[in-house]
């Protein structure tokens, strides 16, 4: 039976077919896609282990100049209780509000970041496998790069679980030491650190694995050639990542 994907045979599966570019490019929007339900699931987690409330500056209360007896000026005839001046300077907000907040200021950056990466990948392959005289074209190539990060997308639920059961619960009130809450959060994270990186480096050998026979069909250079382009670049992003 023939391999669907090259996730588990990519020897077989690139024997027997060159890259699709077509299905390159659904791979990436899903490679895409599912790195914002990854960061979605990583606030998920946050927002189950993290639990209370903060106190954050009251967004319906105007800044102190406005309330102030002795405006003058601009402001001198304006009427203070039309700016709410009666309102609490702070006012208590739940964590996961918080975090959810500051969670999806990442999707943005993940939407453009993630393409831009694949396209860094592919032409890296692409310029590596050209000094073997490759041949091919640069789609083929994208599609391979496409197929070697759907690996590491694989094992982030797995690390996201493993710090989900690692992390300590933690309940924060709106007196307490911002310290009080971020450094058993910290704590835990420092733990499970050794963790998710030995489980991306998992990732990377099985796309390291899927570029090399990938390569070697899109590219035609020998299994040796593509072995070493795909090592060095997963080393690259690799060590990079980890930085």
């Amino acid at each position: 039976m023939r391999p669907r994907t090259p996730l588990l045979r990519p020897d077989s599966y690139f024997a027997r077919r060159t890259p699709d570019p077509v299905r390159g490019l659904i791979l990436a929007v899903v490679v895409t896609l599912g790195s914002l339900v990854a960061i979605w699931l990583l606030g998920a987690v946050f927002m189950d282990r993290i639990d209370g409330t903060v106190a954050v500056d009251n967004p319906n209360r105007p800044p102190e100049g406005f309330c102030d007896d002795g405006t003058d000026g601009a402001f001198e005839e304006m009427d203070a209780s039309a700016f709410d001046c009666d309102a609490p300077a702070q006012v208590d907000r739940d964590i996961d509000t918080i975090l959810g907040d500051a969670m999806g200021q990442f999707y943005g950056a993940m939407l453009v970041g993630l393409p831009i990466v694949l396209l860094l990948a592919g032409a890296l392959l692409h310029v590596g496998t050209a000094l073997f005289d490759a041949d091919g074209g640069f789609a083929e190539t994208l599609t391979v790069a496409a197929w070697g990060f759907t690996p590491t997308l694989l094992v982030m639920p797995v690390s996201l679980a493993v710090l989900w059961v690692m992390m300590d619960p933690v309940t924060v009130t709106a007196a307490s030491d911002p310290a009080a809450f971020r450094d058993p959060v910290m704590e835990s994270l420092d733990r499970w650190r050794p963790v998710a990186l030995a489980l991306n480096a998992a990732g990377s050998l099985w796309g390291a694995a899927v570029w090399t026979f990938g390569l070697e069909s899109a590219r035609s250079v020998s299994r040796s050639e593509a072995a070493a382009v795909a090592g060095t670049v997963t080393l690259l992003f690799f060590v990079f990542g980890a930085l």
